[in-house]
């Protein structure tokens, strides 16, 4: 049975010790109490208790110093590029919305200390965007035109109780966060992690708009059967759902939410956000800007420098700054790299599509 998290000094002593050791203590699998499945889908629902003690845990010292989830652990064997497909399944999408008028002013007056922390770290110049080999990089809500703008803002730090942190991003008005499985559940354990808390717009430690709790996660059952092996990373995605912020609002009223297609075509032009801990320390979004190509079966390449602290960040279609509806789709999210000539220029993610977005967001009521 899950053991009920209490917030004592002790309980939160032992967190911390599993933080700065990146170790990821998690739900044991298989508990019936805890885990359901409706065979396509696996999912847990996160106790009260669990959801107070990670929101009081996650302080702003606390998310400046939490470390990234790694890449899916073990072997990674290549597998070898193959031809893309004329024929598809029939392509989808769902809208983004956007954010309630005048939600940052609120959320400026509901959470000064974080704006007044946020502010006092600003640069005061906004530094020229550059590029690397075939995909450009740059910074993102460091500077004051991104990091209180659509879509930047919907996208965010998922930080995990048992230690580390991922990337993930807003994409449902139902306030569902997409990331990627193997920052919700660990094959090489077969263990759920302990608990997740997101912080959207997440600016060096800074929560702008307050941390939301996870109420309940969700991946695939074929991502609990696979390996962590490059076939297994089409089924690299999972859902979160979450709760309402010490003010008792909603993720979506400060944020909006991103759209997200499936079964487009495997060459797009995207751009990724995560926060990388190989670039600038972790402690601001990056964006990578490229052409996607097809490496397998529902798995996307996508060069970029972008390392660990990027799995989960979102791969965006149609990228509109500033504006929400047919546009900023969510299409894939971060996997990981591989070892070898490509490590820190290329990595992969799961192509959105009928076998995997479609199952989860059925299930889960995007």
């Amino acid at each position: 049975m899950l053991r009920r998290i209490v917030c004592t000094a002790v309980c939160l002593l032992l967190i911390s010790l599993l933080i700065a050791s990146g170790a990821g203590a998690g739900f044991p699998r298989g508990d019936a109490l805890v885990e359901q499945t409706d065979n396509q889908t696996l999912w847990i629902e996160v106790p009260k208790e669990a959801q107070e003690a990670a929101l009081e845990m996650w302080t702003r010292e606390a998310r400046r110093a939490a470390q990234p989830l790694t890449f899916p652990a073990g072997p990674v064997e290549p597998l070898e590029r193959e031809a893309v497909e004329t024929m598809f399944g029939e392509p989808g999408s769902a809208p983004g919305g956007s954010p309630k008028p005048g939600a940052n002013a609120v959320a400026r007056r509901q959470f000064p200390e974080e704006w007044a922390a946020m502010a006092a770290a600003l640069e005061a110049d906004d530094s020229t965007f550059g590029s690397a080999g075939v995909y450009t990089s740059y910074l993102a809500n460091r500077y004051t035109t991104m990091h209180k703008r659509f879509p930047y803002k919907a996208v965010g730090r998922v930080y995990i109780t048992g230690g580390g942190y991922c990337s993930g991003a807003v994409i449902s008005s139902n306030n569902i966060v997409v990331t990627a499985a193997h920052c919700v559940y660990d094959t090489d354990t077969n263990e759920w992690k302990s608990g997740w808390t997101f912080v959207p717009a997440d600016r060096d430690g800074a929560a702008p708009y307050g941390s939301f709790p996870a109420t309940r996660a969700r991946i695939l059952t074929a991502w609990r059967d696979a390996s962590s092996s490059m076939a297994g990373r089409r089924y690299d995605v999972a859902l979160i759902r979450l709760g309402k912020n010490s003010a008792g609002k909603t993720v979506t009223y400060y944020t909006g939410w991103l759209g997200r297609s499936w079964n487009y075509g495997y060459v797009q032009h995207m751009h990724a956000i995560g926060y990388p801990s190989n670039l600038s320390s972790g402690k601001y979004t990056y964006v990578c800007a490229a052409e996607s190509f097809k490496q397998a079966t529902d798995i996307l390449g996508m060069g970029c420098n972008m390392m660990h602290g990027s799995s989960g960040g979102p791969w965006i279609r149609v990228f509109a700054p500033e504006q929400s509806g047919a546009n900023n789709y969510v299409n894939s999210v971060v996997s990981g790299g591989l070892s070898g000539p490509t490590w820190g220029n290329t990595f992969y993610g799961a192509r959105f599509s009928s076998s995997n977005i479609v199952p989860l967001c059925t299930a889960e009521g995007c």
